[in-house]
């Protein structure tokens, strides 16, 4: 699994959402067995002018259209309190279709041993 900052809570938001909606559905942990990327941690690699966001970096350093129809990740939070389902499918594709992009050319040019990869299992599973 992919991921670009989806560890850490104010800077990520991935894990930690699905951590706390699994918990509170009662779900068991479904990733156990998942090598785990943080793409985040490549962007260092590159000279992205400062950005340091999704959008920013994939702007910069690919720069082909996506199917996100928000200008920024509020709007997706809008569309999600107010049931805007096909917009924020939308969006989130977008997100997978990016992230998915900057770590097939990071795996293109950096260095293997700066990719660091992570087990989702558990400890006491």
């Amino acid at each position: 699994m992919t991921a670009f900052n989806g560890e850490t809570w104010n800077g990520g938001f991935d894990l930690p959402f699905c951590r706390t909606r699994f918990l509170q559905h009662g779900l068991r942990w479904p990733f156990g067995d998942i090598a785990y990327a943080d793409v985040t941690q490549l962007v260092d690699r590159f000279n992205t002018h400062d950005h340091s966001d999704l959008v920013g970096v994939y702007d910069v350093l690919v720069g082909d259209e996506t199917c996100d129809p928000f200008d920024d990740s509020a709007e997706a939070v809008d569309a999600f309190q107010t049931g805007d389902w096909i917009s924020l499918c939308q969006h989130n594709l977008a997100d997978i279709q990016r992230t998915r992009k900057l770590a097939e050319l990071a795996g293109q040019i950096v260095a293997r041993s700066d990719f660091k990869m992570k087990n989702l299992q558990p400890p006491h599973r």
